[in-house]
């Protein structure tokens, strides 16, 4: 008998242990046939977008490739797989532990600095490159270092990526304005993400989150993205 994979949102986890598991892979499909490779998704919460990021980490993820045939062999996707299946270095920001409102700065530099350090273990590098004490340099240094030790890209999925920001809104609206605007720490992080799609080291973008208030602040900052929220499919 199937389990229920109630409160799961790892794909490896819900396919090797006997879990119910509704297809949905042909969604990778149609994401790839959209043409666009920055792509932001928004809904509600508990809506199986943490699920999803993993399971498009599973499917693109080179380090994973072992893996492939037993977590997709029998779904959508398995039967019809595409060129880019396990072509990509996954770089995976969570944003939802982000909570402390008088530390904001801190804890999203821990993020980047914890993610980027458990990046360079999975895929084994040892490249040193300059540290700094911000987000965005210190994202801009690794990525643009990493541009030189590797052949592959990186496809880049965000969690949450507003969760911090729906909480300024509700309770400090001027410091949401600060953090966003010009100059603002998250409005530089994303403009690094920009720049680096251009040089082609970050390939392809899937974000989630529940509103796009934060998305439409940036304007320029991040003008390349696609929201894919109202779309009929």
């Amino acid at each position: 008998m199937l389990k229920l994979p109630y409160g799961l949102s790892n794909f490896a986890e819900i396919r090797k242990n006997n879990y119910l598991y509704v297809d949905k892979t042909q969604y990778i499909e149609l994401l790839e046939s959209y043409g666009e490779r920055y792509i932001f998704f928004l809904r509600p919460r508990r809506f199986g977008k943490t699920l999803w990021l993993s399971t498009l980490e599973h499917y693109y993820d080179l380090a994973k490739k072992d893996d492939f045939d037993e977590l997709f062999s029998d779904l959508y996707i398995g039967q019809n797989k595409s060129s880019l299946a396990s072509n990509y270095h996954i770089l995976k920001f969570d944003f939802s532990g982000i909570e402390r409102k008088d530390k904001l700065e801190e804890d999203f530099f821990n993020e980047i600095q914890t993610t980027i350090s458990s990046f360079m273990d999975k895929y084994e590098f040892n490249f040193e490159f300059r540290e700094t004490d911000n987000a965005h340099s210190y994202l801009q240094n690794f990525l643009s270092k990493l541009d030189s030790q590797t052949e592959n890209n990186v496809y880049l999925l965000i969690d949450e990526y507003d969760h911090f920001a729906n909480e300024l809104l509700s309770f400090e609206s001027s410091e949401f304005n600060n953090i966003f605007s010009k100059g603002g720490f998250v409005r530089k992080f994303f403009e690094v993400l920009k720049k680096k799609t251009t040089s082609g080291i970050i390939e392809r973008i899937f974000a989630t989150g529940v509103t796009p208030i934060t998305l439409d602040s940036m304007t320029s900052g991040f003008n390349i993205a696609s929201d894919l929220t109202t779309d009929a499919n």
